[in-house]
């Protein structure tokens, strides 16, 4: 297990880094030449050589699988069953990379992506649904099953993963660079496998046709009044009320204050436009900077108001996120709560869903621009059963033991939870903790560490991010007799 482990995050992290700088997306012979490919530089004494690969499978987050003379190969593109022609890019102890030039038999699940930038922004826009969602679930299991997490038990198999509503301009959020050192300025994504080449993007498929619009106002502003000041352009956009936010980084405040004098005339004309702000390269931590109408969007679900502004975390696909809240609702009304601890609580979004089935609530936060917009929601919302402690939730676990909470919900970054965060949560009287997870394999190490006390009761994944390697995953965990 511990090589595997190794492995595993080896290999995402290899590919987080090069394959998706957007997240920080026929029966013929068909070539990829006219598409852009993974540029790593060989390993030192690697002679660049090409071959032909058979795809066994895919494994998360994203890279096929193959094998050669009984090695295995990985490459940046391929589908189960298909034969490729590859190139191989580096050696190591245990694998082969390479990046893949050909393919020489697709399979009946390979379809044409619709954005012409797809390795950038939606790796799995090559494949069907059905075919994706099928992977995923395989991804899961495998990940479970090498983590030997003891779920499904002997004889079950695992809930099955929930799909998104929406496959195609999901997202609530798009970041893009500004090319300047061109003949003509472009918006982009990195290309995949490089850190100075870029792709152009014009639109892209897993945004709004709104925030496409808006991209085309802004490619046409960088090409008749450039402002080299301006490294990237990032659009947000609520849900509910389908209202815009246009954030632009700076390196300077003069950057934006040019922006504001030469850009706004423009841009205040943008249908659905509601606010520009701009941030700092530099103080990225910084307060956003006003430059036209509101600062933040709201998004609205029945009797739930969440404000955010624009250095917020929010989840980026709203109609899933519902999903999950039906699926943690009825979880609660399972165990009638009396007190429920939110961590990692961003701006208040489990907390105030889930607030009506609890009597009080204890939210740990810790990022400034949460926080703030936090307290607003506590206002907008009128809750006085939810109390907010900011800070890290490591320094808060004198608090947490005090609070004496009976369900925890726990929604972590990727990297999943601190050792020392676990142990205080065994020693205290919860009875359920319910766990999302961005990170299938930070996710299963952690459900290792929660046991023997804490018992996975159930594990399901929620496509948060189609068209895309990434998925999320929930699980009930409840104390063991």
């Amino acid at each position: 297990m511990v090589s595997y482990v190794f492995l595993f995050t080896y290999l995402s992290t290899l590919y987080l880094f090069f394959f998706c700088p957007s997240i920080f997306p026929g029966q013929r012979k068909t070539s990829l030449a006219l598409n852009p490919v993974i540029s790593f530089v060989p390993s030192a004494g690697i002679k660049l050589r090409a071959m032909e690969l058979r795809i066994e499978k895919i494994v998360y987050p994203g890279r096929a699988l193959g094998l050669h003379e009984g090695r295995v190969v990985f490459t940046d593109e391929g589908l189960p069953g298909e034969l490729i022609r590859v190139e191989i890019l580096a050696e190591r102890k245990n694998f082969l990379e390479a990046k893949t030039v050909e393919i020489l038999e697709p399979v009946p699940g390979r379809i044409e992506p619709r954005c012409s930038h797809y390795r950038a922004c939606s790796p799995y826009q090559i494949m069907t649904y059905e075919l994706e969602t099928k992977i995923k679930s395989g991804q899961l299991a495998e990940i479970l099953s090498r983590f030997k997490v003891p779920y499904p038990p002997a004889g079950g198999k695992l809930p099955d993963l929930v799909p998104s509503p929406q496959i195609y301009g999901y997202r609530n959020k798009i970041k893009l660079a500004v090319v300047w050192e061109s003949p003509q300025p472009f918006l982009a994504y990195h290309e995949p496998g490089s850190l100075t080449d870029l792709l152009p993007v014009e639109n892209c498929a897993l945004v709004s046709s709104e925030a496409n619009f808006l991209l085309s106002a802004f490619k046409e502003l960088i090409e008749t009044s450039p402002l080299p000041a301006i490294s990237q352009i990032e659009i947000r956009q609520s849900f509910s009320s389908r209202a815009l936010l246009a954030i632009l980084y700076s390196e300077n405040k003069l950057g934006l204050t040019e922006a504001a004098r030469r850009w706004l005339p423009r841009l205040s004309a943008q249908p659905g436009l509601t606010g520009v702000a701009g941030l700092l390269n530099r103080d990225p931590g910084a307060r956003p900077v006003p430059i036209y109408g509101q600062l933040d969007l709201e998004e609205k679900f029945e009797k739930v108001s969440l404000r955010y502004g624009p250095a917020c975390f929010f989840q980026v696909n709203p109609l899933q996120l519902l999903k999950v809240v039906e699926e943690l609702k009825t979880w609660l009304k399972e165990s009638k709560p009396a007190r429920l601890l939110d961590l990692y609580a961003g701006v208040g979004t489990f907390s105030f869903f889930l607030s009506n089935l609890a009597s009080e609530v204890l939210a740990v936060e810790s990022e400034p621009a949460n926080v703030f917009y936090f307290k607003e929601n506590l206002r907008l919302n009128e809750a006085a059963d939810i109390k907010l402690a900011a800070g890290h939730v490591e320094q808060r676990l004198k608090e947490i033991t005090t609070f004496q909470p009976e369900v925890a919900m726990l929604d972590p970054p990727r990297k999943g939870l601190e050792p020392e965060l676990i142990v205080t949560l065994k020693k205290i009287p919860l009875r359920s903790i319910f766990y999302l997870s961005c990170d299938p394999a930070t996710l299963a190490r952690d459900l290792n560490r929660f046991r023997p006390e804490f018992e996975p009761q159930t594990i399901r994944a929620f496509d948060f991010f189609p068209r895309t390697p990434h998925l999320e995953v929930l699980s009930r965990l409840e104390r063991a007799d």
